[in-house]
């Protein structure tokens, strides 16, 4: 059974465009923007180690010291990769036999294939379809969740509401945001946000795309927009920190250091990169129907609570 549904062709004297126009995605735009570091060649859980040292160890010099001050402690963090699929079956002869000429099948009725422009349109569709649901599972996932899309693995979201080692430095925005408000809930989460981390050169906002434009609207006032709130190169910035959107529910946001290295305060496992592609097959030799398919694996955690701010309502 194909997953194709065709256009019903009535008129006469219509001409088409030889094209297929397609949908605009943002795509997997956490990973895309360069704010979470995607480790590969993990099939099941990924440990992260994280070694700290106490404050406060200086003390009084002694001449044979045989005690130490402080201590040095190892814990971890893991992430879980879940089971990904995307799937889906046409036949390229039967499909389009009633359709336009430029979307008939190529080859002999025994080879049929899609014509170049269809099989590109449908590679297309397919990437936006599993970069677009890979963002929503990066923030959204919940293995309790009912829906398939939503189960293969645990989010971020869930995983900072648990906040299970206790440490992440939260703020209630008390409210949904708003142009009128968004500015003071960032410099909530400034003040809430560490000085080792506020003066690391790599600190971001994270916002959705919809509170990313409600701070431009903010920055209509004549006088937030002067010194280091300019934009640089389309880089929208507030008190000199970059704010980047992506796929972080609206109402939420993160503060802390963000990017595609193994120091990145977000981190994610997968097997291969290569897996968010798709094969396109014949079912069997003796078949008409081909399928479109993409297999991965994959799963993301925070790592050191401490050193985020996490917003919401």
């Amino acid at each position: 059974m194909s997953d194709i549904t065709p256009i019903s062709q009535a008129a006469n004297g219509v001409i088409p465009v030889p094209s297929y126009y397609l949908p605009t995605v943002l795509g997997a735009t956490t990973i895309d923007r360069g704010l979470i570091n995607v480790r590969t060649s993990y099939m099941d859980k990924v440990e992260l180690l994280k070694m700290n040292s106490s404050a406060n160890s200086l003390h009084a010099p002694v001449s044979t010291p045989t005690t130490g001050v402080g201590d040095y402690s190892i814990t971890n963090r893991q992430i879980v990769l879940g089971n990904i699929m995307y799937y889906r079956e046409f036949n390229p002869l039967r499909d389009f036999e009633n359709e336009y000429e430029w979307q008939y099948s190529t080859g002999s009725q025994l080879d049929a294939r899609l014509a170049a422009v269809t099989q590109t349109a449908l590679n297309e569709l397919a990437a936006g379809d599993i970069n677009d649901g890979l963002e929503n599972l990066i923030w959204n996932g919940d293995t309790t969740s009912g829906s398939a899309h939503l189960s293969r693995f645990d989010g971020l979201i869930k995983l900072l509401d648990a906040d299970s080692d206790s440490d992440l430095n939260n703020v209630t925005f008390g409210a949904a945001l708003t142009a009128a408000n968004i500015i003071d809930k960032l410099e909530a989460m400034i003040a809430a946000c560490p000085s080792a981390v506020l003066e690391n050169l790599k600190i971001k906002f994270v916002v959705s795309h919809a509170d990313k434009y409600k701070l431009f609207d903010a920055y209509r006032d004549a006088t937030i927009t002067k010194g280091i709130n300019l934009m640089e190169s389309g880089v929208p910035r507030f008190a000199g920190i970059e704010v980047v959107s992506c796929g972080i529910p609206e109402n939420k946001a993160l503060l802390g250091v963000f990017d595609s290295s193994q120091n990145g305060s977000l981190q994610a496992g997968t097997w291969m990169d290569q897996d968010r592609g798709v094969v396109v097959n014949r079912i069997a030799a003796n078949s008409e129907d081909f399928f479109i398919k993409s297999l991965m694996k994959f799963g993301v955690n925070y790592v050191k609570g401490s050193e985020l701010v996490y917003g919401k309502q």
